[in-house]
This record gives C-alpha cells, structure tokens and sequence, in this order.
C-alpha cells in the first residue's frame, strides 16, 4: 500500500523537476536570442532645401528704341547694391551625379544713386520685386562632401518697383518717402542662372550648402511702352540646408 501511494508522489516531483528545467532553459535561450536591429529607412532620393541668396546687382540700361525712349540722364550715374532673395523648392537625385531642382522663391534687384551736397540731397534706392520659379539641372560628385555644378532658368513675375527717395524737407532734415510703382512693366521676365559650390551631408537626415551663384536677366523690365532697356545681373552667394526625404 506504501508502494502503491509513493509511486504517484515520486512522478508528480519528477514531472515538476523537468518543467522547471524546460521553462529555465526556455527563458535561458530567450534571454540569449539577439534582439531585432531595425535597419534605417531608405531615403527616396527626394530633397527639401531652403535658400537665402545675397547677392550684389546691377543692370545694363539703354534708350528704348522707339517713340518712348529717353535719353538716360541721371540714371546713367546709378550704382549697384547689394540685396537679399530667397527660395524653396524639392530636388530629385535622378541617378548618382544627376540632380533635377524646382522651386519658388521672393527675387530682387537694386540700383541706387545718390546726389548729396551741402544744402541740397537727392538720393533713391530702386528695388525690383519678383517672385520667382528657379529650375536647374545639376551635376553633383562625392558623398559627404559632395562636389555641385548647375545650370538653370529662372521665370519670374512682376510684383512691383518699390523706389525710396530721399530729398531735404522745409527744416533740410533728410526725408525719405516710398513709393510702389507697377505700370509700364512686364509682368513675365526671365533669368538665365549658374551655380556652383559644395553640399555638406551632416547627418542621413540632413546637410547644408554653400555656393557661388550668377544670374542674368534675358527679357526688358519694362513694356513695350516703356522708356528703357533695362536688364538687371547679379553675382552673389546661395546659402541654404537640405533635407532627405
């Protein structure tokens, strides 16, 4: 009878000896199972990039050739000045050197003059506002450094002439007035653009760039009715972060 009821108790103790060893040996092999390395995510080849553009502008003027023209006076004795544009736009890595960019952007350009004696001052700042559609096709060599050359067309519309003059008032303090003039420009214009500098790769989410950029104006400023041929250039810096999308 003894026999009878230690047998049982001997077989339940085994049993529970040899779950205890399987689930230790269970939890062991999961304890020891490497963990899953979620690999990163593979860029599109797609690219956001935001630009500022100083740049230092001038113009070539002449007598429109025809009933309008006029004669430049003063304006011949003009000078460059230095303004700020800027840009956004998505770029698409077409093969390994190839780049295709798209944007819009504020464009500006200016030209001063300044007559200024003892009682008497004359002086303006033309500023010619655009907004603006830069297209460029560019060549790029390296990885985290990378190497970038482009070339590109830059459609453009009419927003206004913004001219500030400043003159002496009846007290001869300096007086400056600003005016917004829209008439008798083209609305359409277009520029003809080179670029060239580096792009810095920072990280796999982001980089920045640094370039030198030249822009030319192919179309007149003014309408047909207008009395100047007037078409503006400028050489300056394209400054600006990318990101990888």
């Amino acid at each position: 009878m003894r026999k009878l009821i230690l047998f049982p108790i001997l077989l339940f103790a085994f049993s529970s000896g040899a779950q205890i060893v399987t689930d230790d040996k269970k939890a062991e092999k999961e304890t020891d199972s490497p963990k899953e390395i979620k690999e990163p995510k593979e860029k599109s080849g797609f690219e956001l990039y935001f630009a500022a553009s100083p740049s230092y502008t001038y113009r070539t003027l002449a007598p429109n050739d025809n009933i309008f023209g006029k004669e430049l006076g003063q304006r011949e004795d003009e000078k460059a000045a230095w303004t700020t544009s800027f840009a956004a736009g998505i770029r698409n890595q077409i093969n390994k050197n190839i780049i295709f960019e798209l944007g819009l952007g504020y464009s500006s350009n200016r030209e001063t003059y300044d007559f200024t004696e003892t009682d008497s001052v004359y002086r303006y700042i033309n500023t010619y506002r655009h907004i603006s559609f830069p297209i460029r096709i560019a060549y790029t060599y390296g990885d985290d450094i990378s190497f970038y050359g482009g070339i590109g067309v830059m459609p453009k519309a009419f927003l206004s002439l913004k001219r500030e003059v400043t003159t002496l008032d009846i007290n001869n303090d300096e007086s400056t007035e600003e005016i917004i003039v829209k008439e008798k420009y083209n609305f359409f214009v277009l520029d003809a653009m080179a670029t060239i500098g580096t792009r810095i790769k920072l990280n796999p989410n982001y980089g920045i760039f640094a370039m030198l950029e030249g822009r030319r104006q192919l179309t007149n400023n003014y309408s047909e009715q207008g009395p100047y041929i007037r078409k503006p250039y400028s050489l300056g810096l394209n400054l600006g972060i990318q990101i990888y999308l």
